[in-house]
């Protein structure tokens, strides 16, 4: 019992002692330091790659609507369907667009950089391009009176002599 008794005495002037303290919290206060510089570059971290991914989304956005441009100069004829999925994928991508541009002002502004300067959005009105009508011949309705005459004179050759009757009948008549 004299043992337990002074190995406990020998514990307790090892925790009490000013030394053991200032050690202990010289330890968390560097433990604290260095979690606190570890989260705020992993903060940093993050605000950089999601700058990065708006460069890169941008870039890639450019590049679909030269993409898109082209291709639609290519194409002849557009559908109701084609042009119904492009407005509403431009809708979806000017609403989501907007938001990814205030989290990516948010990150630059961390970072300390300056807000990027967006060219203004034109409106959906205008960035649809009317369909182009297919182009088919017109002609002036015809009246009788400028039929009958070119009907009348119409007539069917045949050589032989039950056509021969037939021939001599014009050619509005048969149908």
């Amino acid at each position: 019992m004299d043992r337990v008794k002074s190995q406990a005495a020998v514990v307790s002037q090892l925790l009490f002692d000013p030394k053991t303290a200032s050690a202990y919290k010289h330890v968390l206060t560097l433990t604290g330091t260095i979690i606190k510089e570890v989260a705020l570059l992993a903060w940093l971290l993050i605000c950089s790659v999601l700058v990065f991914g708006a460069w890169f989304g941008e870039t890639a956005i450019g590049a679909g609507r030269t993409a898109r441009a082209w291709w639609q100069t290519q194409q002849t004829e557009t559908t109701d369907g084609n042009q119904a999925a492009a407005a509403t994928g431009q809708a979806f991508l000017d609403v989501s667009q907007s938001g990814a541009n205030f989290l990516v002002d948010k990150a630059r502004e961390q970072l300390g950089l300056e807000k990027a300067d967006r060219p203004v959005k034109e409106t959906l009105a205008a960035s649809v391009k009317p369909e182009p009508q297919p182009i088919a011949k017109k002609s002036a309705p015809a009246t009788a009176e400028k039929v009958a005459p070119v009907v009348k004179d119409a007539t069917v050759d045949k050589k032989s002599s039950e056509s021969k009757a037939e021939s001599e009948t014009p050619v509005a008549e048969k149908h």
